[in-house]
């Protein structure tokens, strides 16, 4: 019997061993293997979940969200661009256009999402910037090089990498300026194709969640959409003569389960990175992966996603505070002694099961009259998980005027009088 056990003994710690050397650990057994990651809820912007989300990274070709979506706020989608110098330098992955050739814009942007072209990164960002010189005075500081502000672009193709840089520059501080708009916190372009680069203020880099409400904003615009959610197009330059076709690298798009937008990177330094929409019924989520693995590991991303869009599944949507919520509070010398106080609104968040939702209402003890039914007199702030989420404002459901100097002294006479305690 005891020659058994040891025998036995013997055979598990061989099993294990084997297990050890033909089933290594991957990351993938702790959750995910990006580095930097987070799951949003892009009406909010609240992190549903997150790894790192707020440090700042390199972020590859995801830059181009941006790129696009400056574009397509400033620029008419149909006017002719050309390829200067500078912008068929580019290194791969390339449109592969030369110098002097000429697309429209709106074909560009194609290239620019779904191939991932960092030539035609730069050929949208120079010509749009000069677009905008054309239309705003107050830019051209920068562009003594620049003789004709009737929008001709034919000159680009002239025009030598230093001038070229200078117009690119024009165009990520508008990039920089939209990072501003839209509340990113650690957020910084220096290229539109997401190369990268360094300044004398800092890095080409965003966070995971920077990246994820970029995202959030983009899927507001409908040529975003359009664009990001086209499978493949066949494109040219104005000539005709030159034809490229395009196919899109989200593997992971279908609207029709719910991707509804999404693009893919990678660097050296940022390795592999995704961002993506998921839509489904009354939610719609963000996704950001950086640092994603490095060769030959590409397909990771699509691993991290799915497993976080799993995760988003989790959450429903819940409604708080609509008008049946009501408080009554006293009101001193009004016509009415209670005041109905209603939230201004009705909050709608994502929640899972074990999300814990607490409020904490702040009423005054008494109201005195006039009272108006437009002003604010109380509040509820929101916690979930015990982080403070929103304040929703307590306004009167009506309001009450004043009484009378005489109302007031006779009410009060009534109501101190023997008679009023006789029969009342």
């Amino acid at each position: 019997m005891k020659s058994f056990k040891n025998f036995s003994i013997i055979i598990l710690v061989l099993s294990l061993l084997v297990c050890c050397i033909f089933c290594p650990v991957t990351t993938q057994a702790a959750g995910l293997y990006s580095k930097y990651s987070v799951l949003i809820d892009s009406d909010s912007g609240r992190i549903l979940s997150g790894s790192n989300e707020t440090t700042a990274v390199s972020m590859a070709s995801t830059t181009k969200i941006m790129t696009l979506i400056i574009a397509l706020e400033n620029c008419d989608k149909n006017f002719v661009v050309t390829t200067s110098a500078y912008a068929a330098s580019m290194p791969d992955v390339q449109l592969n256009a030369v110098t002097g050739e000429q697309f429209i814009i709106n074909d560009l942007y194609y290239s620019l999402m779904l191939e991932s072209h960092n030539d035609s990164a730069v050929i949208i960002a120079e010509n749009a910037a000069y677009y905008l010189l054309c239309k705003n005075p107050s830019l051209r500081s920068e562009t003594p090089f620049i003789n004709n502000y009737n929008y001709d672009s034919s000159f680009l193709s002239e025009i030598n990498h230093e001038q070229s840089e200078i117009l690119v520059h024009i165009f990520t501080g508008l990039m920089n300026e939209k990072a501003d708009d839209i509340l990113l916190s650690d957020t910084y372009y220096i290229t539109p194709n997401g190369l990268d680069a360094e300044d004398n203020y800092s890095f080409h880099h965003t966070t995971a969640y920077d990246l994820a409400k970029t995202m959030a904003y983009c899927i507001n615009n409908e040529d975003f959409l359009y664009i990001t959610q086209t499978v493949s197009k066949t494109i040219s330059d104005t000539t005709d003569r030159y034809h490229y076709q395009l196919n899109n690298k989200n593997r992971l798009l279908n609207p029709d389960e719910g991707i509804i937008s999404g693009k893919t990177g990678f660097t050296n330094k940022a390795g592999y990175c995704y961002v993506c929409a998921y839509k489904d019924k009354n939610r719609t989520l963000c996704i950001a992966l950086l640092a994603c693995g490095w060769p030959p590991n590409k397909n990771y991303k699509w691993s991290d996603a799915n497993y976080l869009i799993a995760l988003g599944k989790k959450y429903y949507k819940e409604r708080y505070f609509n008008y049946q919520f009501v408080f009554y509070v006293p009101v001193t010398n009004g016509k009415r002694n209670y005041c109905r106080l209603i939230p201004d609104r009705y909050v709608e968040f994502l929640t899972c099961g074990d999300d814990s939702v607490t409020y904490e209402i702040n009423l005054p003890e008494t109201l005195p009259a006039p009272v108006n039914s437009e002003q604010i007199y109380g509040s509820i702030n929101l916690y979930i998980n015990n982080i403070f989420y929103d304040s929703i404002y307590l306004k009167a459901e009506q309001s009450i005027i004043k009484q009378s100097y005489f109302q007031i002294k006779f009410k009060k006479y009534i109501n101190s009088s023997i008679i009023y305690h006789i029969f009342v």
